[in-house]
């Protein structure tokens, strides 16, 4: 028995066509009709055929790969967006190339790689907007769609993005703290350089200021987007003699650093603390959490943003889009009533 490969010329020969209309064929080439096509395509599963990719690039002049550029995949986050990414990609016959950013200069080397036709487009879902390799992406005309993260100056106009209403987001949690009663509130939180941190938290604190109430600078803990800074701010925050009555975590993953800290200083969540987050991630409904947070619909994020991707790919020309999706408040276990609420500061809605 023979070792050697199945090529695109033995289909040919067992369907009596030629090399050409194989490719053509396989390609759903509508200038095959579609009884030889499909019967093309039998042949080919049934001899077991692979085509090859490098060949069928040259011909297409599309490597049939999608970058995605992830941020530290140790955050529950990132994983439902790449995998919902990969799914969609999947489906429409492409592969995936995973990036991170979480070792120094890594990122920028992979990056490079991508100048010469190694992916048809990125999808770019780090933290580090800041980074001027996402402007090289911009101006190598590679199509960029831009998932879960706010844009401002000089990308804002440049590159379709998805997002979530993160001022929106950040004023409901105002809203229902202050509605519990609570006006003694702290903030653990992200850096400010990430733009969706920053318009969750400028919500937050808006609407805080107009029901009455304000974040004392000496309740805000702000560190990497991780557990480990909702246990090192929950720690400080919890342990103090003035400690808030709730505190709002930026993102679902900081706030079980927070819930943990609350367990280490014998605190009970929410009879002595109420602990919120932001995000809604599938662990936040276990029971060990039972956060209250607020829920963004990142797998429908995640699939507009391959949409958006493939039809740029496809060339379809038109000004950068910008999808937003709304969010919602998800009441669980982690935060209730303040014991002694202010009833003057209650929000009208």
């Amino acid at each position: 028995m023979s070792n050697r490969a199945v090529t695109s010329y033995d289909v040919a020969r067992r369907a009596g066509v030629s090399q050409s209309t194989v490719s053509r064929a396989l390609r759903d080439d509508p200038r095959v009709v579609e009884k030889t096509r499909l019967r093309i395509r039998a042949l080919a599963q049934e001899m077991g055929y692979v085509p090859h990719v490098t060949a069928r690039s040259l011909i297409t002049r599309k490597s049939s790969t999608i970058g995605i550029v992830s941020g530290d995949l140790h955050n529950p986050s990132y994983p439902t967006l790449v995998n919902t990414l990969q799914d969609c990609f999947a489906r429409n016959d492409y592969r995936v190339l995973l990036m991170s950013d979480r070792t120094e200069g890594s990122l920028e080397k992979d990056i490079l790689a991508l100048r010469g036709g190694l992916v048809d487009g990125v999808v770019f879902i780090s933290s580090r907007l800041d980074s001027p390799i996402v402007s090289e992406i911009v101006d190598w005309n590679i199509p960029l769609v831009i998932l879960n993260r706010d844009v401002d100056g000089k990308y804002a106009g440049r590159v379709d993005r998805v997002t979530s209403d993160n001022i929106g987001g950040g004023r409901l949690v105002a809203e229902h703290l202050v509605r519990m009663g609570h006006t003694r509130i702290g903030l653990i939180s992200g850096p400010l350089q990430n733009p969706s941190i920053r318009l969750r938290e400028q919500g937050f604190r808006e609407r805080l200021e107009s029901l009455g109430v304000i974040v004392e600078e000496r309740h805000v803990h702000r560190g990497p987007v991780d557990a480990a800074t909702g246990l090192e701010g929950g720690l400080a925050l919890l342990g103090a003699d003035d400690r808030p009555t709730a505190v709002f975590c930026a993102t679902d993953y900081i706030a079980y650093g927070t819930l943990d800290a609350a367990k280490r200083l014998n605190l009970d969540v929410p009879s002595d603390v109420s602990i919120v987050g932001y995000n809604d991630l599938q662990q936040s409904s276990w029971a060990i959490f039972d956060l209250t947070t607020v829920h963004q619909p990142l797998e429908e994020m995640a699939a507009a943003a391959a949409e958006l991707l493939l039809a740029r790919i496809d060339r379809i020309a038109g000004d950068p889009v910008h999808r937003t999706f709304g969010v919602e408040w998800v009441q669980r276990g982690s935060a209730a009533q303040c014991p002694a609420p202010r009833a003057d500061l209650v929000p009208d809605r």
